[in-house]
């Protein structure tokens, strides 16, 4: 929205209140209500969480169903007068919010996103300051972990960091940052909001519109006594080889060359893959085996429980391991130990980026 697109009753008040707008404008990332600023001698960080949504004609249960997704959210629907506020975790859900609710259509009407008439008229400089590199994901899984994410969006760029958001009972609360090495490569992130999944979720992705720290590593107060039974038990799982089996990932008839050859390059980016393979016999069944114990590990964390096409991914850790010696890059075989048809990759073969 540009100063000279206002209507005149939206510039009422005279030059201080145009004024107002133009210094808010500046940011160039803030929904402008058109009811007007209110000015305040003193700043509350808390009004930048806040949004109104007008031409509301849904329960209060479905519109939290829909601001949900933007981060933790408390809501006020006032039935009557066809609109709500919305109370968000933090200002870059809000902000999130209000750019993709607004104008979408809810329940056969057009929905109305923006700021309150109490949002800030001035915004202190150390505020202002945002990273550029640094944006803001929503609705993110409880099972999802930090390192899911980075490698999720080590796809779309450089990775620093990625930390998620956690309260005081441990858990995650939806919402978490991702620091790029680069704000061209954070930039190109926010087209993917919406569009890729994780544990079934599609993730929410938007900038973070002012200053911003991200959250410490989370650590717990937990007896070192539980850590060592957490070793035990890691111990028990994967120590037991560095192979990582896939099941329950598609059909029979739909698992084409162009399934092999995703599912490989998948398995490849978390570790040196020395012996890989596809059964088909009654399910399809994915066998790769890792250089290391540690690799397969890493594999196994991030895939298991993972969606593949609207299926969750069920993973196991196997000693069994594909064979190393085979005569050519690809081979084609019936094992007779399972009497199915499986498609090994020997040691030798060259890694797929």
């Amino acid at each position: 929205m540009k100063s000279e697109d206002l209507q005149p009753s939206e510039q009422r008040g005279g030059e201080s209140e145009k004024d107002a707008y133009r210094r808010v404008m500046e940011y160039n990332r803030w929904v402008i209500p058109t009811e007007g600023l209110q000015a305040s001698s003193r700043f509350d960080a808390a009004l930048l969480n806040k949004v109104y949504i007008g031409n509301v004609s849904v329960s209060k249960d479905v519109l939290l169903g829909l601001l949900s997704v933007f981060g933790p959210v408390s809501a006020t629907l006032l039935a009557a007068k066809e609109c709500a506020f919305a109370d968000f975790d933090n200002p870059h859900g809000a902000y999130l919010c209000m750019t993709e609710l607004s104008g979408a259509v809810v329940g056969g009407r057009k929905l109305r996103a923006g700021r309150t008439s109490t949002f800030p008229s001035s915004i202190p400089k150390d505020l202002r300051n945002r990273d550029k590199s640094l944006i803001y994901i929503s609705n993110i899984d409880e099972e999802v972990e930090e390192e899911q994410l980075k490698d999720m969006f080590g796809n779309i760029g450089d990775i620093e960091d990625a930390r998620l958001a956690y309260d005081s009972s441990f858990r995650h609360k939806g919402y978490g940052y991702i620091r790029f090495n680069s704000h061209h490569d954070a930039r190109r992130a926010l087209g993917y909001s919406n569009k890729i999944s994780l544990c079934g979720r599609k993730i929410r992705i938007g900038p973070t519109v002012v200053a911003a720290v991200l959250p410490r590593k989370h650590s717990f107060n937990v007896p070192e006594e539980v850590f060592a039974i957490k070793a035990r038990i890691e111990d028990f799982i994967f120590g037991r080889g560095r192979t990582v089996v896939l099941k329950n990932l598609i059909e029979i008839d739909d698992a084409d060359e162009d399934f092999d050859q995703e599912i490989e390059t998948e398995m490849r980016r978390y570790g040196n893959v020395v012996g890989f393979a596809i059964s088909k016999d009654k399910e399809v069944v994915v066998h790769c085996t890792y250089s290391s114990n540690d690799e397969a590990k890493h594999s196994f964390n991030i895939l298991s429980g993972r969606f593949f096409g609207g299926r969750r991914i069920h993973a196991e850790i196997s000693d069994r391991e594909t064979p190393a010696k085979m005569t050519s890059k690809r081979t084609v075989f019936l094992d007779s130990r399972e009497s199915s048809l499986i498609f090994w990759i020997p040691e030798t073969s060259k890694m797929v980026n």
